[in-house]
């Protein structure tokens, strides 16, 4: 939406886009897409012919804001009102409402020296009341004054380019002054003649133009916000599916570690990830939804077989619960092996992403070495000891000490 358009109430632009809808569907059908943006230059000139009737006032400035606003909708058919130029559309409005034949008279008529002309000197007390009226006026109606005789100007300009366009396309015989001296022209195709018609026609082809170079970039605009828009909305996908894996993956291993719900709940706090808890499900004979009498962490099958179940199609909540199932037949038989012999996990590529830092929550008991980690250099690990005395004896107190901390540090680096 345009800046100016913000101050139009909703209440407006609802039943004009229903007036516009029409017209741009009928410019987008008959118009070629290469003439479409330039339909600004050709309304500019409506003024100048007597195809909108008589300019001036009020109505001279709502015939030529309407023609703008109408020009610029069939230059861009895809636009809605409050995408188009305001400003454009009423400088134009002001435009028309210059180019009466009278605006400029009644406008000077509007001024401290307009108000004693054409007044009897017996009632204005003549040219010395004029003189200690001028002398004697406020800022702020000098500054009324001169507005207005700039305006009054603007529309003997305006008035008189029309009067010269007119009489150019016309084939009628006007007086210029060229080279010091009065010359008769009639003919457009001559140099005097179009340098006429070019400072006629000076104001307001520059405005059009700049809707020609609007109507050329809004297209560009939408689109790129579109693909802008599609780009961050592919982002947030990825990251939340990413953010639920990582957040499953939590979940499953603590739980097999025999962690209650709260410091799992806790634990996904602090990596952001509290939003993608959700409680555990019966899913097994022997309880809860690890499937294993005496808990135990996931070996490489059971990995295997979830990576597996992903590729199907399976979400990762979906497809442990599937593993689970599948493997649950041998649970007579000991269950999914854990690691009671000690040993280093394999994740199966699957390993929590560390790489900015964070909590492990992870593993079968403190010191047991059985976390694989892929550091780097300059890096420092903490101890469980040194995060739980961080945290008075909490280990999740601690971790968001730590983070605390690290996050102080790295924004000094």
């Amino acid at each position: 939406m345009g800046f100016f358009s913000k101050f139009i109430p909703k209440e407006i632009r609802k039943p004009i886009n229903k007036v516009l809808k029409p017209v741009q569907k009928l410019s987008d059908k008959l118009i070629p897409n290469e003439v479409r943006p330039f339909l600004p230059l050709l309304t500019a000139a409506l003024p100048y012919t007597n195809l909108l009737g008589p300019m001036g006032g009020l109505g001279g400035f709502a015939k030529m804001y309407g023609t703008n606003i109408l020009s610029q909708a069939m230059a861009d058919p895809e636009a809605e009102f409050e995408d188009l130029n305001q400003l454009s559309a009423f400088l134009s409005g002001t435009q028309g409402g210059l180019m009466g034949t009278e605006t400029a008279n009644n406008l000077r008529g509007m001024t401290t020296r307009g108000q004693f002309s054409g007044v009897p000197d017996a009632i204005t007390g003549g040219d010395a009341a004029l003189k200690d009226a001028l002398a004697n006026r406020s800022f702020l109606t000098k500054a009324k004054d001169l507005g207005i005789s700039g305006l009054a100007e603007a529309s003997e300009y305006l008035g008189g380019q029309k009067e010269t366009l007119g009489k150019l396309f016309g084939g009628e015989e006007i007086n210029i002054a060229e080279a010091g001296k009065d010359a008769v022209m009639r003919d457009l195709f001559t140099g005097a003649g179009a340098k006429a018609a070019a400072k006629g026609i000076a104001v307001p082809a520059s405005l059009a133009m700049g809707d020609v170079t609007e109507a050329y970039a809004r297209p560009m605009m939408r689109e790129f916000e579109k693909a802008d828009a599609a780009e961050r909305a592919e982002y947030e996908t990825n990251m939340d599916e990413r953010n639920k894996e990582q957040a499953d993956m939590t979940m499953l291993f603590m739980r097999q570690a025999g962690h209650d719900e709260q410091t799992i709940e806790d634990t996904l706090a602090l990596d952001g990830l509290e939003s993608y808890y959700s409680a555990p499900t019966e899913s097994a004979a022997q309880g809860g939804i690890i499937g294993l009498k005496g808990g135990g962490i996931p070996d490489d099958e059971f990995m295997e077989l979830v990576s597996k179940l992903r590729e199907d199609g399976f979400s990762q909540e979906e497809a442990i619960e599937e593993a689970i199932r599948q493997l649950s037949e041998n649970m007579a038989q000991g269950g999914i092996i854990g690691l009671k012999e000690g040993g280093m996990l394999n994740f199966g590529g699957r390993e929590m992403d560390l790489r900015t830092g964070g909590f492990v929550p992870i593993g079968k008991k403190e010191r047991a070495d059985d976390v694989p980690a892929r550091l780097s250099k300059n890096e420092f690990v903490m101890t469980a000891d040194a995060v739980r005395a961080a945290g008075g004896g909490s280990v999740n107190k601690g971790a968001q000490r730590m983070y605390d901390v690290m996050n102080k540090l790295e924004a000094r680096a």
